[in-house]
């Protein structure tokens, strides 16, 4: 077994459109016969199939579905903050811009994580420049540098996420990834990356390139003796790989102290291991996942809608 190396209050409205659409893009996919989410989730519903879970909306234009992702992308800011994972100007969540794929969003330098709403993210272009549409505030150039590099190499991949949490930072410095020791852990089971090198802080594009190479075809990587960045197709896939990251970097140093004569590690077989990561760590589980820290931001604090 081996793991990859290398400015006005929301309104109710607003809330019940998003709703709305969710609704709508369930309903369009079961007419659609596209039940590929429904899967890959493998939830338990009614006989007649009218009880199903919720899934990603689908839109009939553009500019919705901009909108949707980016009142993801600012209440992932919200639920990092519940996590901790915010530390002074580290830290930094970057989205793809789905009317023109070579600009993304990112949140401003020097913003708490806790206060960022919708209209507080910034547009850059693939330069780094601050784009009409967006706030227009400053960024962090090491963000961009990390973060455009990932975006022009994995264009499968919109979003992706990086901050200097606790566990994720103390585990960084085995420079390893972490053991197949847990079901949560197979959630990254040949899908996380190590970056076996510090370069110091990266205020470059060619250490910024660096590190999306080490990343190859992995959603998740670590770097060593800095922390860990998580990647997904959506914003949601990538904010909840993070959190699920940290804690297995958590578990994992936990096991270490507590291994010893007769408390031996057991690893979990490869065949498990490439199943449950397939059941339990696919883009659809990952999105579904996220859904529960979403509501508890959108209902406690609405005001990240403005």
């Amino acid at each position: 077994m081996s793991t990859t190396t290398a400015t006005e209050t929301a309104t109710t409205p607003r809330l019940e459109k998003v709703e709305a659409v969710q609704d709508l893009g369930t309903e369009t996919k079961i007419q659609g016969n596209e039940n590929s989410f429904f899967d890959q989730v493998h939830f338990l519903g009614d006989k007649e199939g009218k009880v199903v879970i919720r899934s990603p909306p689908k839109f009939d234009n553009v500019e919705d579905q901009r909108t949707y992702q980016k009142q993801h992308l600012a209440v992932a800011f919200r639920v990092f903050a519940r996590q901790g994972f915010d530390e002074g100007v580290a830290g930094h969540i970057s989205l793809r811009d789905p009317l023109n794929p070579e600009h993304f969003w990112i949140n401003p330098l020097s913003t708490h994580f806790s206060r960022i709403r919708v209209s507080d993210l910034v547009l850059v272009n693939e330069r780094g420049e601050v784009q009409p549409g967006g706030a227009q505030s400053a960024i962090n150039g090491p963000a961009f540098a990390i973060h455009s590099e990932i975006h022009k190499a994995r264009p499968d991949l919109n979003a992706a996420c990086h901050a200097h949490s606790v566990y994720g930072k103390a585990f960084s410095c085995f420079g390893r990834p972490i053991e197949m020791i847990y079901q949560d852990a197979l959630r990254f089971y040949n899908d996380l990356a190590v970056y076996p090198r510090y370069g110091g802080t990266v205020i470059s594009s060619e250490e910024g390139a660096r590190i999306a190479t080490a990343l190859g075809s992995c959603r998740s990587i670590i770097l060593q003796n800095h922390g860990m960045i998580t990647c997904g197709s959506t914003v949601d896939e990538a904010a909840f790989l993070f959190i699920a990251l940290d804690r297995c970097c958590h578990a994992q140093m936990l096991a270490n102290a507590a291994s010893g004569p007769g408390w031996e590690k057991i690893m979990i077989g490869e065949e498990e291991a490439e199943y449950t990561h397939k059941k339990s760590g696919n883009s659809s589980k990952m999105w579904l996942a996220f859904q529960p820290y979403f509501d508890q931001v959108a209902a406690e604090e609405p005001e990240v809608f403005q």
